[in-house]
């Protein structure tokens, strides 16, 4: 097409398609009308705008238009993808060529215009088109639906094949320990339905465990082997090699009749899973009968010494976990951010001291009013960082705990059970159904006043020889009373614990000591028997010692209160064992502390359920 006197001249051949109907060719003319450039070459001056071009009534695009009945071919420019001469896509690919663009392709190279231009140029060949290409695409997406249902069918046969249903009523119920028989028990009571357990189906286990581990405590279930996976659980509970339909076909090379093999990895998502008890006829018969028989066995606690001292330090430690679940809401519901969780051991301590000495409903007293104090000083302060009013609200904390350790008398105020933070499920079950007390009013003390009555001492009977006396009838002699042999080297001076206590405090700190207690008396009731004399003797010197370390750590810092509780024990003098090799009660104790420690390790953290969402 002619370019005017305007600017510039530039050679522009505009060819007309044969067969076009005229009105396109209308249209096309128009729109290649160049009448030439700007002074500066750069731009291309148009004699008509786009917007004013009448496309008699056929709407669409102009370049559409244009495209199903010409094609504008730039002079001395070439396809980088065809390399014919350049034939324009549209009125704006001539502004690219001119300012040096070289990635323009022509009409005919570019992905969708011939396409969309043959809509205009001829409409029954581009329906026909149209209406092959839905039936080719409906065809392939139903190919695809039937390969991702066998793909999903194939999932379901491994998982019955990997988890297949088996009933075991002639084996014994797992024996466990306090704290997984009341897990159990939650479980079992709770959250079942039909035999089936899955506890995203019970919204009112939305926090089952009080310290929030809920993945954890379903694992160590099935790791007991209280509870097995069932065959009907979701496909998605269980993390496989390839997660994802498209990433099979993918790996089959698009292939869908060989699509691979679906391969389990032995991770899961505990808390999406379902599962069921095995020792039974069937499922339903199996969840009953272990509920009855965890229920007996808790019940049967208060008889036994050894899991009386268990049920004792898990009742402290739901308490002390329970008031950081409200501690944690509070601050949540004032707007201030969580405690850092290099601080947050303290908050953990100070809740296991009062733990020990209060209940629960005096425990959410010192956090509601902790948190309060937190907001209120965030109100007066609004230019201070809310990290440094939770920092505030933690301290305030701590000294409140020490004055109620201290003082049994001050703030004394029971909190109720808020409708809006309901307790834990297992806290539930601990109080209502296995102690039958009020869980906001339960403390220690109550519990205490349940422990089992000690059966009489024996009394040792000394070996004299003494010469039969004929005329007497033989009575048979008491056997001798055995003490286990205590090593000096294995329970050193209390003097010489703290120094080496004193000299490595980066191994130790005093939380790990509060914990240790409660492995001490379990190791002194596995070594003594309840009728010895040296058990009674030292599970009062360890309660003493626990005692002197919670009243300690009100008036010294936590390190220093644990030497001096550890020095404190050289004041326990009663002997433990057969002289010569008798060692003092205290010297004893402390022995097993540091023993505990050694064997319980550096601690490790928590197992994380795999975020499936």
């Amino acid at each position: 097409m002619s370019t005017s006197s305007v600017g510039q001249d530039f050679d522009l051949d505009v060819q007309f398609l044969d067969g076009t109907p005229s009105h396109l060719v209308d249209i096309a003319r128009r729109y290649w009308d160049l009448r030439g450039l700007d002074e500066t070459g750069a731009s291309p001056l148009w004699r008509t705008p786009v917007r004013e071009i009448d496309t008699n009534g056929w709407g669409g695009r102009h370049h559409h238009l244009a495209a199903a009945a010409s094609r504008a071919v730039a002079k001395g420019y070439f396809c980088p993808s065809c390399e014919e001469e350049l034939s324009l896509p549209n009125r704006t690919a001539l502004n690219q060529i001119l300012a040096g663009d070289t990635r323009v392709v022509c009409a005919d190279c570019h992905p969708t215009l011939s396409e969309e231009a043959e809509e205009y140029r001829n409409p029954d060949a581009a329906a026909l088109r149209r209406a092959e290409r839905r039936r080719e695409e409906q065809s392939l997406n139903e190919a695809y639906a039937d390969a991702e249902e066998r793909w999903i069918k194939a999932h379901r046969e491994v998982l019955g094949k990997e988890f297949a249903l088996l009933h075991h009523p002639e084996e014994e119920f797992p024996e466990l320990d306090v704290r997984w028989e009341l897990a159990a028990l939650t479980v079992v009571r709770n959250a079942t339905e039909g035999g089936i357990i899955n506890i995203r189906d019970h919204p009112e286990l939305s926090v089952l465990s009080p310290g929030g581990e809920d993945a954890d405590v379903m694992e160590a279930l099935r790791r007991h082997g209280v509870l097995h996976v069932h065959p009907s659980t979701a496909v998605s509970s269980q993390l496989w090699r390839i997660t994802a339909f498209g990433d099979a076909v993918a790996e089959a090379g698009g292939d869908l009749d060989d699509l691979p093999t679906p391969e389990l990895t032995g991770r899961y998502y505990p808390l999406k899973t379902r599962f069921y008890v095995p020792y039974g006829e069937d499922v339903r018969a199996a969840a009953e009968s272990a509920g009855t028989r965890l229920l007996r066995r808790l019940t049967q606690v208060f008889k036994d010494h050894r899991r009386f001292d268990a049920l004792e330090g898990l009742l402290a430690e739901v308490i002390a976990k329970e008031a950081v679940r409200y501690f944690d809401h509070k601050l949540k519901e004032h707007n201030l951010p969580g405690v850092p969780e290099e601080k947050r051991p303290r908050l953990r301590e100070a809740a296991d001291k009062l733990a020990r000495v209060r209940c629960l409903g005096q425990l959410y007293f010192a956090c509601w009013a902790a948190t309060r104090n937190a907001a209120a000083a965030a109100q007066r302060t609004p230019r201070v960082p809310a990290v440094n009013m939770t920092e505030y609200g933690l301290k305030s904390f701590e000294d409140l705990v020490q004055e109620m350790v201290r003082d049994d008398t001050k703030y004394t105020k029971v909190f109720r059970e808020e409708n809006r933070f309901p307790l834990s499920a297992m806290t539930r079950t601990l109080f209502h159904t296995v102690l039958d007390m009020h869980p906001m009013e339960t403390g220690l003390d109550r519990i205490k006043e349940k422990r089992p009555a000690r059966p009489a001492r024996t009394t040792p009977v000394r070996n004299e020889i003494t010469e039969p006396d004929p005329a007497s009838p033989v009575r048979e002699t008491e056997p001798e009373l055995v003490h286990p042999e205590l090593e000096e080297k294995e329970f050193p001076s209390v003097e010489l614990q703290a120094r080496r206590l004193a000299a490595a405090p980066e191994s130790w700190s005093s939380q790990d000591f509060s914990t240790a207690f409660q492995t001490v008396r379990e190791d002194i009731s596995l070594v003594w028997d309840t009728d010895h004399p040296s058990h009674s003797t030292l599970q009062a010197a360890t309660g003493a010692l626990e005692m002197h370390l919670l009243q300690l750590g009100t008036y010294l810092k936590e390190r220093e209160s644990v030497l001096a509780m550890v020095l404190a024990a050289g004041l326990y003098r009663e002997l433990i064992g057969a002289r010569p090799n008798a060692l003092p009660s205290g010297r004893v104790v402390v022995g097993l502390l540091v023993e505990a420690l050694v064997r319980r390790g550096p601690e490790e953290s928590p197992k994380e359920e795999v975020d499936a969402e």
